[in-house]
């Protein structure tokens, strides 16, 4: 198996071309797309234009990283998107970081503080990137070429005879692995049994036993009552 396959080629290329020409677009035309009054490169100060092309590029990263739990061919990238907590405190501890970075960055991360508007227009820019996963997927990885393919080196003789060597050791290791546990599984089931058996023993025991006790008592009720009759006579 290549270490990069054609697959995570093909994701690679998709989105880096889709953020590459979104950066591109919003660098050179942010300033009238945006209507904003100074560009990023004019300033030595922080601007809202350049705390815009921050904040966009962080937000395709973020959509990105939703995308990326799917990456061969499946379309719904939210299935089971709450099964993995760990998934979830990363996205929400993201976009709390980056929230305090933009509003409250100031200098130290050359960011101003933007409007709820400008907000809306990074998060949907950066959403774009759930629509461009889709389109990515529908591409076939036939579209990238074989050769492309990083990884996928033959191996040498000698390289084949020591990865079969090392695979027949882990398949011993394992098989004897599963032999052991099968012993003791199968002690635990004879110990259960032999359990079972001493607990039905111990309730016939214990059975016999107050037949017995009902039976001598039985018997000293009926001594007296018997003395008594001869008694009478």
């Amino acid at each position: 198996k290549p270490l990069i396959s054609r697959t995570m080629l093909k994701n690679i290329i998709g989105h880096s071309f889709y953020q590459l020409v979104i950066m591109l677009v919003v660098l050179f035309y942010g300033k009238p797309l945006f209507k904003l009054e100074h560009w990023s490169y004019d300033d030595d100060e922080p601007t809202v234009h350049g705390s815009m092309l921050f904040n966009i590029f962080v937000w395709m990263q973020i959509f990105n990283e939703i995308n990326s739990r799917k990456c061969h061919g499946e379309r719904n990238v939210f299935k089971g998107i709450f099964n993995n907590y760990i998934f979830v405190g990363v996205i929400i501890g993201t976009t709390c970081a980056q929230i305090i970075l933009i509003q409250f960055g100031g200098k130290a991360f050359s960011t101003v503080g933007l409007s709820w508007q400008q907000w809306l227009i990074c998060v949907g820019i950066g959403a774009g990137e759930l629509i461009w996963g889709q389109v990515v997927a529908t591409v076939p990885k036939s579209v990238i070429p074989t050769g492309l393919r990083l990884g996928s080196q033959p191996f040498t003789a000698e390289e084949q005879n020591q990865a079969r060597v090392l695979w027949m050791r882990s398949l011993k290791r394992v098989q004897h692995q599963i032999r052991v546990a099968n012993a003791f599984k199968k002690a635990g089931h004879e110990r259960h049994r032999r359990l079972s058996l001493l607990a039905e023993e111990q309730n016939r025991l214990r059975e016999s036993r107050e037949r017995l006790s009902a039976a001598a008592d039985n018997k000293i009720v009926e001594a007296p009552a018997a003395d008594e009759a001869d008694t009478t006579v």
